[in-house]
């Protein structure tokens, strides 16, 4: 009986741990996130925070000169619509 608690416990905890994780890694889904990753910018999985192009001391990647970031959000959105 006791080993039955054990099982059924530490189950509970790696379910948790797995919920918690994919939690994380589910934040940058975004259609702007997922944008300026496309063109070579960052997302942060845990806070969700994304960003493209040179910033004053992070060179965080990706530019949208011609229009990059545009084209992508204007072709998710119309995906979106259907």
């Amino acid at each position: 009986m006791f080993r039955i608690g054990i099982i059924a416990a530490a189950g509970l905890f790696a379910s948790a741990a797995l919920n918690v994780a994919s939690a994380a890694t589910t934040k940058c889904t975004s259609i702007s996130a997922r944008c300026a990753v496309e063109i070579g910018g960052v997302c942060d999985p845990v806070t969700g925070r994304w960003e493209y192009g040179r910033r004053r001391y992070t060179g965080s990647g990706g530019t949208n000169h011609g229009g990059a970031f545009d084209a992508c959000l204007s072709r998710e959105l119309k995906k979106r619509k259907g």
